[in-house]
């Protein structure tokens, strides 16, 4: 899928607590507590129940005039219209340097004009920003992985990991790296099922994908494991206040050239 059908995903953002995917429920799925991670065995993902996304917790103010250019901004996005877009997310920045969301935006406005050194800078501003901005260091470490830093994207993935263990994107991410571009498929296995795991099964893409890499690793498909529970609900991620200090829903990578092929 082209980068502008991943930007409209990317689009759906609230101000405070935006999880990495804004406008929806959260992806973690609820199960029984009595099971709950401790049946998974072999899991990668914390023992005990689902913790709350650290970037949830961010809850900062905002003017209208801000959120009015960030609802015209996304807007502009939107429509392609890049100049635009970059100047109305100046504006929010200049009002207020500590939006995080805002330069993760920006630099997806970059990212669409193939300024990726661009990009680059503004990923690492949204994480100066907000060191628990989980999707902006899954931007930043896309474009590393598309210029061949591998290396350098597996460590902005292990950031984000070591900030949330429970970003079902963060895992997804890395085990395509490790899968189809380092060579670490025993090491993409958990990273997939905890993936899948936290989703509660519900991507058929991944299941394929996970089935495929048991076969090559000579691997029994092990029996469908109960998804982790929620001590408690997370804060809410739905707002009708268009401006976010988050990013948004699609930011992952899928095994081909492009991102986001959902």
């Amino acid at each position: 899928m082209k980068f502008t059908k991943l930007i409209a995903i990317l689009l759906v953002v609230v101000l405070v607590g935006c999880a990495s995917e804004p406008g929806k429920k959260s992806k973690v799925a609820k199960a029984d507590t009595a099971t709950g991670i401790a049946a998974v065995g072999a899991s990668i993902l914390p023992a005990g129940p689902v913790t709350p996304n650290p970037y949830l917790q961010n809850k900062p103010t905002v003017s209208r005039a801000a959120q009015q250019n960030f609802t015209d901004a996304t807007r502009a996005m939107r429509n392609k219209q890049w100049v635009l877009a970059e100047s109305l997310l100046q504006k929010v920045i200049a009002e207020n340097s500590k939006l995080s969301g805002a330069y993760l935006n920006l630099g997806l406005v970059y990212r669409a004009q193939k300024e990726d050194k661009r990009a680059e800078q503004a990923f690492n501003n949204a994480i100066a920003a907000n060191h628990t901005n989980l999707d902006a260091y899954n931007q930043l470490a896309i474009l590393q992985r598309e210029a061949g830093n591998f290396t350098g994207a597996e460590a902005n993935y292990q950031k984000a990991l070591s900030l949330w263990p429970f970003h079902p994107e963060s895992h997804k991410n890395i085990a395509i790296l490790y899968d189809l571009y380092m060579g670490k498929s025993s090491e993409a296995l958990p990273h997939y099922e905890a993936y899948l795991q936290l989703l509660g099964g519900d991507d058929k893409q991944v299941t394929s994908w996970i089935a495929d890499l048991q076969r090559r690793l000579g691997i029994t498909p092990k029996p469908k494991a109960a998804a982790p529970s929620e001590e408690s609900p997370a804060p809410a991620e739905e707002s009708s206040t268009p401006i976010a200090d988050a990013p948004a829903d699609g930011t992952t990578e899928t095994p081909s050239e492009e991102v986001s092929d959902e």
